[in-house]
């Protein structure tokens, strides 16, 4: 599974598929390393300055008569933001210790923003301080990692620091510190604060963390239970009836002005009939449909070779970028007056036309207001 570090203000992105962290200078560099990890599953890491983790002494007994609801608000005096706008999550563990971590919403947001940009999918998004190694108990680990300085207390509390010297003078300093990549300045303070043998160095490595999609701190977002997808049916079937009735509702406002269009065509038809054929002849369903056919019939041929070249002919102008300001047809021949960009798109247009199996002329062209006119006569 690939490990994927989001950067501190205007630092780099790392990440790792499992040997050592490497360095993105920026998202988009980071979107084109990826690549080769195409649709592959990804953790991804926050700050976790991000976050705010209180861990209490807490019965079991009052841990569940609390439910788990009423355990987030353990953490509303500890932040300034309202705990609807956070996403809370927690985690018990025998015999009574319960852990209670909170992040703002706009914060995951802003984060899924950003890795749907990423080729990858996405599964687990995790505080960075599970990248240390789980100390033993009467432990901390400490390491800097690229510039990253991590605590880590226990399995579920630790966090980002940025003085040392401020985050040991509010620790018991009887644990024993393991520590890995610290800067000499680092060191000093370490020194300063505890004695020389309850510090250890180890060698870091990138650790490979089980059952990631499970751990009770992925603050990304999960599929909804079956309540929530029962409610969100239920938010489908209103939408779809809506539509329903407000296709019905559409059909049903058609319908009446196709009524009225096709009483109107009655009307005209009448008067044309009668135009035609005088005001004496007789009016009926069927003199109507016969007269009309024949009619019509004396034009149809020339309407529908009219309409056939036109239809093939109409692609090509607007491949080309070419208005037509006037059109005829007469005695089987297209005649068009067009208006090109340049006289080398008419000339174009005649060699495509001819190359189709038409008998084309190009007549006399002319510069006009934007370009050129001319004439073009097609069979």
């Amino acid at each position: 599974m690939l490990y994927l570090w989001t950067p501190e203000a205007n630092g780099v992105w790392q990440w790792s598929d499992g040997q050592y962290w490497k360095q993105s200078s920026n998202l988009e560099q980071l979107i084109h390393d990826l690549k080769a990890h195409h649709g592959q599953e990804a953790a991804v890491f926050f700050p976790s300055r991000d976050t705010q983790i209180i861990q209490q002494v807490f019965p079991k007994a009052q841990y569940k008569k609390l439910g788990a609801d009423g355990v987030k608000y353990l953490l509303e005096e500890y932040v300034i933001l309202p705990l609807d706008s956070m996403r809370v999550l927690h985690h018990f563990q025998n015999p009574d210790q319960l852990t209670v971590l909170g992040v703002a919403n706009t914060a995951v947001e802003t984060l899924q923003y950003a890795l749907a940009l990423i080729p990858v999918k996405v599964v687990a998004l995790l505080p960075d301080f599970l990248l240390l190694p789980e100390p033993e108990a009467g432990e901390t680990v400490l390491a800097n990692i690229n510039g990253h300085l991590l605590v880590r207390e226990n399995e579920f509390l630790g966090q980002s620091v940025d003085d040392l010297s401020l985050f040991l003078d509010f620790k018991q300093n009887d644990s024993l510190y393991k520590t890995a990549n610290l800067s000499a300045e680092q060191m000093n303070s370490l020194q300063a604060a505890v004695a020389e043998d309850r510090i250890e160095s180890f060698h870091y490595e990138v650790p490979v963390i089980k059952k990631i999609k499970q751990h009770p701190f992925n603050v990304l977002p999960k599929a909804k239970n079956q309540q929530g997808i029962s409610g969100y049916w239920k938010a489908c079937a209103s939408v779809l009836l809506g539509l329903l009735v407000v296709q019905f509702s559409y059909d049903a406002v058609r319908w009446h002005q196709n009524k009225k269009v096709a009483n109107a065509m009655a009307v005209q038809a009448v008067d044309q009939f009668k135009y035609w054929f005088g005001q004496s002849y007789p009016v009926t369903e069927q003199t109507l449909k016969s007269q009309f056919e024949a009619q019509l019939r004396q034009s149809q041929t020339g309407s529908t070779q009219a309409l056939s070249l036109i239809s093939r002919v109409g692609p090509l102008l607007m491949q080309y970028q070419i208005t037509a300001n006037r059109v005829a047809y007469d005695s089987s021949a297209l005649s068009m007056e067009l208006k090109a960009g340049s006289a080398e798109l008419l000339q174009t247009l005649t060699q495509q036309l001819k190359q189709q199996g038409f008998k084309v002329e190009l007549g006399n062209i002319q510069p006009g207001s934007a370009g050129v006119v001319g004439l073009v006569k097609i069979q």
